[in-house]
């Protein structure tokens, strides 16, 4: 079961610049709660905020104000680069398992998107076409489209997403 995996696009090959490991590591020092709620806003959830969403919003930040930050930053750093400059999407076609796709097509999450050029970011993240694209590389994929959601349906909608899940496990 895949929901809203990153790695659905090459971003580096799309033309994101390539952001250095200690460059990464420099940037997530400095994120706060406030930086994050406005990325989540915008990319988890479509747009639309909840007061629900807040305590997801401080578990990261937590994460980032703990005395393990310094690890914390780096890790991310590590984790971006690793999905920046391995991008899964050339090998979906290895799979051999049945794959349940749950796919928010409101997502828009691109590594790097923010050094992207105007012209470059508007090609990004559009779940709406990667959730296809993915579905048709992976062999014995069932594709479940969330059209009003956006990278976190199982917090966005849990219901909904919840029924999805136990449905399409049902059919594997």
């Amino acid at each position: 079961m895949l929901a809203n995996p990153i790695g659905l696009e090459d971003w580096k090959a799309k033309g994101v610049p390539y952001q250095g490991i200690d460059q990464a590591y420099q940037s997530e020092l400095k994120k706060s709660a406030e930086g994050i709620r406005a990325y989540q806003q915008s990319t988890y959830y479509a747009g639309h905020w909840e007061p629900r969403y807040d305590r997801w919003v401080e578990m990261q930040a937590g994460m980032y104000r703990g005395k393990d930050r310094k690890r914390v930053a780096w890790n991310q750093a590590l984790t971006s680069d690793m999905v920046f400059t391995q991008p899964v999407v050339y090998e979906f076609n290895q799979l051999r398992v049945p794959t349940l796709l749950l796919i928010g097509e409101q997502d828009n999450t691109a590594i790097g998107k923010g050094l992207a050029s105007e012209e470059v970011k508007k090609e990004l993240g559009r779940y709406e076409v990667l959730g296809e694209q993915a579905a048709e590389r992976i062999p014995d994929a069932t594709l479940v489209e969330f059209p009003e959601l956006g990278h976190s349906p199982q917090i966005q909608a849990p219901e909904t997403f919840h029924k999805a899940l136990l449905d399409g496990l049902s059919e594997l």
